[in-house]
Formats: structure tokens, sequence, C-alpha cells
């Protein structure tokens, strides 16, 4: 059983996590990765930034290939109001993963579908909380000495050894590795995008 695309259909990402869950699917697709500006502009809220980032890089590949529909997104974690984005070292990944221990937090994706031969110009954002036990400083030392947190927005993985940290979640489970497949596919079906077979 698989989905199929009636047309070319485009992953504007590298991410491995994207890659994943669409391919858990069984949707069939190419990557042609978009490289643009992911700086944050002044007075953007954390929804408007990702659904703008989204946007903006499925834009760039579906100028290139106007046939294809062509996802793009952009994830970001959120709490008391700062974005936590991808720890650069030990010490960043500790001081975001002490900021979450205990506590609740949200996680935007913004994703977009661009198919410019029909018109198509679709960006939603989906919300996900996540609510992390309290992490003991041995736990702590444990984690951030692992690969796992410095590709990850927030500094930690749902879907690895960072499960551990999750006590609850409301929303999106795929969301929170970084893309809402239901709503994605959701989206897809609306515009005839794609048959289930």
């Amino acid at each position: 059983m698989s989905i199929i695309s009636k047309n070319l259909f485009i992953l504007a990402s590298e991410s491995p996590r994207r890659r994943e869950i669409l391919k858990s699917a069984g949707l069939k697709f190419k990557i042609v990765p978009a490289n643009v500006n992911e700086d944050y502009l002044t007075g953007e809220s954390p929804q408007q930034h990702v659904k703008r980032l989204a946007r903006d890089k499925a834009m760039v590949i579906a100028v290139k290939y106007p046939e294809a529909w062509v996802l793009g997104a952009d994830t970001i974690v959120v709490i008391d109001g700062i974005i936590l984005g991808k720890p650069k070292n030990k010490t960043q990944a500790k001081e975001m993963l002490k900021r979450l221990s205990g506590r609740e937090h949200k996680v935007f994706t913004g994703f977009s579908i661009i198919r410019i031969a029909s018109k198509v110009f679709q960006t939603k954002v989906v919300q996900s909380a996540v609510k992390f036990k309290t992490i003991t400083p041995e736990e702590l030392d444990w984690y951030i000495a692992c690969d796992e947190p410095y590709d990850k927005a927030g500094g930690y993985a749902i879907q690895g050894k960072g499960s551990y940290f999750i006590q609850s979640i409301r929303g999106s489970y795929t969301n929170v590795i970084g893309l809402p497949l239901c709503e994605v596919l959701e989206t897809l079906k609306t515009f005839k995008a794609i048959n289930f077979r």
C-alpha cells in the first residue's frame, strides 16, 4: 500500500526526520533542499515566523518546478516567549534543557504546499504542547553527552533518547518531530494531489 502523488512531489528540506515521516506514510517524493535565510524578523510571532519560512522554502523550489507539488516546513520550540533554536554546544544544550525541565512548552511547525501550475498556495501552522519531567543533573549530563541534542530545535529528540523526558503531549506527535503528517496529508488530499492505494 502506498500514497500516490499525481505529479512529482518535492520535499524542500534536508531534514532526515521529515524524510522519515513522509517515507513511513508510503509517500514517494524527491528531496530538493531550499536554502533560505532563517533569521527572525523584528516583531514576528512564532507562528508568523514558521509560516513565513515554510512558505519561502516551498516557493524557492516551486518556482523551479512549477508542475510539482512542493512541501516546505519549519519547526520551532517556544517557552516563556523565547524561541529555542538548535544548540551549538553542550553549554547551550544544557541551558535549553534546564529551561524545559519540569515545564510545558509549545512546538510550532509551519508547512506550505505550493503547486504553481494549479495556483495552489496553502500555508498552515500546527501547534503541540509538550510537558517535560523534571530532569536531574545526572540525566542532563547523560543526555548532552550524546549526539542527539545538537541538530534539534529545543535540544531534544522526542523520537530518540529525549523521549525519556516527555511526560505528555497535547496535539500532533509528528509535529514535535518536525512535520504534522495528518494535517499535511489532509491538505494534499483536499487539493486531490494524492491518492491512497
